[in-house]
């Protein structure tokens, strides 16, 4: 997932210590810092969605995620590369175990039968816990403590603070702007402390949006019927 590398060459820093609630209504405008470590606490107790996209050329990916606090996760990869057919994968990530479904992906290797007569359009293959590694990795820097260290190394400028309403609460809105082309826009609504709003962006229609805050339920596996389990290797294979 190239957006993935991009966030990741970003780096991380140390996530700030976490102290109390933001000031209450009237009081005195909060620094950044206060704000990212009470976005960071707020967004590591909460599910939510994210959704983004990142091209170079003619190549375009976009995804869409649903994630928990608990780090389980689905979600959609589509990669375009004109005149190729669009590549779609899909993927859930559940404790150490993860799940792919990519008939294309499974054509580019050559394989278009699966053993017991499963479909490969309709099959998921659990991955190599290796694999699985490697996926969780690649969404490592939009969620969890990877999420909080983004996002500090983003405001690591002279980032903005400001008063205001977002959807009717009232909020604080932070804003700044990398001189890479990146930026980084929070709203956190006061009281009760949760973030609204939060978008990063950059160079090149890179994008990521979360949204649906609190609105995830649970990430289950697929049906068992529908799993197809790769015979494991023989030792030193």
């Amino acid at each position: 997932m190239r957006s993935g590398r991009r966030l990741a060459r970003w780096g991380a820093l140390p996530a700030l210590a976490t102290t109390g609630l933001l000031c209450s209504c009237g009081a005195a405008t909060p620094s950044a810092a206060r704000l990212l470590q009470e976005a960071g606490r707020t967004m590591a107790s909460s599910s939510y969605q994210l959704t983004g996209g990142d091209r170079a050329g003619q190549a375009r990916v976009s995804f869409s995620l649903r994630e928990l606090p608990s780090g389980a996760f689905s979600g959609e990869v589509q990669f375009s590369v004109p005149p190729s057919p669009l590549l779609s994968t899909e993927v859930v990530s559940l404790g150490p175990r993860v799940w792919v479904l990519s008939a294309a992906a499974l054509a580019q290797l050559g394989i278009t039968s699966l053993p017991g007569n499963l479909n490969p359009a309709t099959t998921w293959v659990l991955q190599p816990s290796g694999v699985g590694v490697r996926y969780r990795q690649s969404v490592a820097p939009f969620v969890g403590p990877g999420l909080e260290a983004t996002l500090e190394k983003l405001a690591a400028g002279r980032p903005s603070v400001s008063a205001a309403e977002f959807s009717g609460a009232r909020a604080w809105r932070l804003q700044e702007k990398g001189r890479a082309g990146e930026s980084l826009n929070i709203y956190l609504q006061r009281q009760p402390v949760r973030v609204l709003s939060l978008q990063v962006s950059g160079p090149d229609g890179f994008e990521i949006r979360y949204l649906d805050f609190g609105q995830i339920a649970e990430v289950t596996p697929p049906p068992p019927a529908e799993v197809y389990v790769p015979p494991t290797p023989a030792p030193g294979a």
